[in-house]
């Protein structure tokens, strides 16, 4: 392998490491704000009497409504904040490899228009204050059976610990990595096909995300090189890039995979791309996340 492709893998690498580490710890933040909204709606019903019958219903939903919205005004902060993030960093996952590989300066390119980065905020933080209001419905029909007499507060208790801990959680992160995961992935391709005015010969190629169990389609378009304006295909599906936005949900949804620039002069970087990626440490992170 040349010098130069040397150094292109190397960048490669560097920037699938940023990226992972990014995904690994981005519902981080999240899990803990339910913990804490858990906390609260717990607490508060350990203050109610004993006696179910004599709980003020309205009261209570009252307050389980303003714990949830309050969960879900600071999950829509992080978010939008790590939408930025993540669009930072894929531009990143073009810019330097370009620059590795002698074929661009960084910065060369203009800025991207952030129109788009906008709208996938505002998508992202509804989407997750909908796990609240969702969790406000679930929680409120509980109450309701308690009052009513049909289960114990015990039982309440135990019905807010599932509605709030693994139903909530496991939406909450599918919607923070997935729609982290498309940020990254649309500033990186608005990022190439920008390149793509200044590089000649500049194409993309799809990797495959090396985990335990990936999308048969996504696996063997592993190492696919296409034009950058021209789609991967992937079975009977075509995506400009993974977790583009018109492509169906079963092919986005906690999706790993990953698009990265190719050009001939780096042929030999390039080869057998996820068979490499999927035996060294790169992508453990999320591979484990998602394998849970």
């Amino acid at each position: 392998m040349s010098t130069l492709a040397q150094a292109v893998e190397a960048e490669l690498k560097a920037v699938l490491e940023e990226r992972d580490r990014y995904l690994a710890t981005s519902g981080d933040t999240i899990a803990k704000l339910l913990k804490t909204a858990e906390g609260r709606l717990l607490a508060l019903l350990a203050d109610q009497p004993s006696d179910a019958a004599q709980w003020s219903l309205s009261q209570v939903q009252a307050q389980v409504r303003h714990a949830l919205a309050e969960f879900g005004d600071q999950a829509a902060a992080e978010v939008a904040s790590q939408a930025g993030q993540a669009w930072e960093i894929g531009q990143a996952a073009i810019d330097a490899p370009l620059a590795a590989g002698r074929i661009a300066v960084v910065g060369a390119a203009p800025v991207l228009d952030t129109r788009l980065l906008s709208a996938m905020r505002a998508f992202m933080t509804d989407r997750i204050k909908d796990v609240g209001t969702e969790a406000i419905s679930k929680i409120n029909t509980q109450l309701g059976l308690t009052v009513l007499g049909a289960q114990s507060p015990a039982e309440t208790v135990t019905a807010i610990k599932e509605v709030l801990g693994e139903t909530s959680r496991r939406r909450a992160l599918t919607i923070v990595r997935t729609e982290n995961s498309r940020v990254y992935s649309t500033a990186a391709f608005e990022r190439l096909l920008q390149q793509a005015q200044m590089v000649e010969g500049l194409q993309k190629q799809w990797r495959a995300s090396g985990k335990p169990h990936p999308r048969i389609n996504h696996l063997a378009a592993d190492g696919q090189v296409q034009d950058v304006t021209k789609p991967f295909k992937l079975g009977g599906a075509e995506l400009m890039y993974p977790h583009d936005p018109k492509a169906p949900a079963s092919e986005t949804i906690l999706c790993g995979c990953t698009m990265v620039p190719w050009h001939a002069d780096w042929a030999g970087a390039m080869q057998n791309p996820t068979r490499k990626y999927a035996q060294d440490e790169v992508g453990k992170p999320v591979r484990e996340l998602l394998a849970r």
